[in-house]
């Protein structure tokens, strides 16, 4: 296993090194740690001698409880004897030992002060890249042919970490997933028939909009918040979402609403051109999922409303259409 990182701590520490692990992977660096990436037995030393031979950087998980364990101590020797960057994570005030005070004495050091984990994650992720600067590849979309505009050239919104071998957001640094179109059609309307012959198409479809429109209000929620220093109207807002959804393989999306401040309504049209969910040639009604992920989406983005989106225009009815077209309204209280 290729590893960057090497963790080294107590295992009375264990909660605290998972949490130091979860920060320093979600943003880019692949960790290893004993208790999760190497089995017990007669090779566990030898493995660990390995490993530390093999990594870039040691972060030292610094107690009370590592300052008195001789597998902590081992192991900072072992770093020492290989001259690896060590980098120490003081989670609590203590007398340090003669050992660690040799071994660490001109390390820098970052200091968890008053108990507050997560404002030490990113002094400590910086000290990271400061001594194990790395470049994250960035995927590309495939460009056929020469003649090929060269505004059509564009990289997608995700990243490509090589050493990991996923791809993540590089807002937030958490994994993304790439299907087949194919693939996942298949995937979606295979489950989506099985549930239609049990509850009929009526119910199944609900579940598949139930579904999408869980995950748009938990993605709208987390847009609304990274817009929510940027003083845009509510167009802006949901041109925004256009923007990001637009690259990420779904579809092509555009919102035009017109909002009429005065009777307190909004009324507009969603087009999503070559659709993702758009199943033309199997005919499962997988779709509603995509309303009910738009519909999450621009509710959670206008705040405390109800959204209806109706169908205007089908793909699925038409094989010389790409584009589905819903009507934006209100649910207004009677």
């Amino acid at each position: 296993m290729r590893n960057e990182v090497f963790i080294s701590y107590s295992s009375i520490d264990a909660e605290c090194a998972k949490r130091v692990i979860d920060y320093v992977e979600k943003n880019g660096y692949n960790c290893y740690i004993a208790s999760r990436d190497i089995s017990g037995g007669l090779h566990y030393a030898k493995d660990i001698v390995n490993v530390i031979n093999n990594c870039k950087i040691v972060v030292l998980i610094a107690s009370t409880h590592s300052n008195g364990s001789e597998h902590v101590l081992n192991e900072i020797d072992i770093c020492v004897e290989k001259k690896k960057t060590i980098i120490p994570l003081f989670i609590e005030d203590f007398e340090v030992c003669d050992e660690f005070r040799y071994y660490l004495g001109r390390s820098q050091r970052v200091i968890v002060e008053d108990g507050d984990l997560n404002s030490a994650l990113p002094r400590l992720l910086s000290s990271i890249k400061n001594k194990y600067p790395k470049e994250i590849e960035k995927a590309t979309s495939v460009v056929q042919g020469n003649d090929i505009e060269e505004s059509k050239k564009t990289k997608t919104v995700f990243e490509y970490d090589s050493t990991r071998g996923i791809m993540i957001n590089p807002e937030d640094r958490v994994r993304n997933i790439s299907f087949r179109q194919d693939t996942f059609l298949h995937m979606m309307g295979e489950i989506y028939s099985d549930m239609a012959k049990e509850i009929g198409e009526e119910h199944a479809s609900k579940v598949y909009y139930d579904c999408g429109h869980s995950g748009g209000s938990n993605f709208g929620e987390r847009l609304n918040q990274m817009l929510d220093n940027d003083n845009l109207s509510i167009a802006e807002k949901l041109q925004k979402w256009c923007e990001f959804d637009s690259c990420v393989g779904w579809g092509k999306f555009n919102t035009d609403v017109t909002l009429d401040e005065e009777n307190d309504t909004l009324t507009g049209t969603l087009s999503i051109n070559e659709c993702f969910f758009v199943d033309k040639k199997h005919k499962h009604k997988i779709c509603s999922y995509i309303v009910g992920y738009c519909t999450g989406v621009i509710e959670e983005l206008l705040g405390e409303v109800e959204v209806i989106l109706t169908c205007k225009s089908c793909p699925m009815k038409n094989k010389f259409k790409s584009e589905c077209v819903f009507d934006i309204a209100l649910v207004m209280e009677d």
